[in-house]
């Protein structure tokens, strides 16, 4: 049976893994001075999650980082910011690498940062923005040009100038040219149609005021008689 280990010389094994955890801070560009107090930092790997929230220096801190392979994301209301692979080695230190999402964890991408032969214990990374959130979509102005994009219009448009323009296509004719096309009119297919959809096409408004219809219908019944 092995005798058990002194404090004194136990002690030393139980700190190892924090003597091997590196520091990993993360600083946001400059002018980013207005951000909201739950931005914060996460690094997550399999069966770790760490998380930093926002400091007063604009800027994120990782004390004690265990190693493994970490994806940091940085989450804010106003601002996306680029993802980024943390490598945490015991005797490389730290290696933090531009990553994307959907790509493949064995492709680390482009170096940005890490430690100096593993001598640095504290590694300083500056955070990237994409680009700013839009919750809300502005006003736009009204334009004229945006009322030709409706069918409605367009044909509403084409109609109207078929009858201004019409007219002036008629008289540009040659007369035999204009009696073959009113010909063509009176004798077409929908020209029996128009009549009978319209039966008040012949009714003379004018006579019937002045009650010639009347008189006539009477002069023709006397006739009869």
């Amino acid at each position: 049976m092995h005798p058990l280990l002194p404090l004194s010389a136990a002690l030393p094994l139980v700190l190892l893994p924090f003597t091997l955890a590196s520091t990993l801070t993360l600083l946001l560009p400059a002018g980013l001075n207005q951000l909201l107090p739950s931005t914060h930092a996460t690094l997550l790997t399999t069966n770790l999650t760490l998380k930093a929230p926002l400091r007063r220096s604009n800027s994120f801190s990782f004390a004690n980082v265990p190693p493994g392979d970490y994806l940091c994301e940085v989450y804010s209301r106003d601002y996306f910011f680029s993802p980024m692979r943390v490598d945490v080695d015991a005797e490389k230190g730290i290696e933090v690498w531009r990553t994307y999402r959907g790509n493949e964890w064995s492709n680390k991408g482009e170096k940005i940062g890490g430690s100096a032969n593993g001598k640095e214990e504290d590694v300083r990374i500056e955070v990237k923005t994409q680009g700013e959130k839009g919750y809300y979509e502005g006003r736009g102005g009204f334009s004229p040009l945006t009322l030709l994009k409706n069918p409605m219009i367009l044909i509403a448009i084409f109609g109207m100038g078929m009858m201004v323009g019409m007219p002036y296509l008629l008289d540009s004719m040659d007369p035999e040219t204009r009696k073959e096309f009113e010909e063509s009119q009176k004798s077409g297919p929908l020209a029996g149609v128009t009549a009978a959809s319209n039966p008040m096409q012949n009714f003379d408004m004018a006579a019937w005021m002045a009650g010639s219809g009347k008189s006539e219908k009477s002069v023709s019944s006397g006739q009869k008689r």
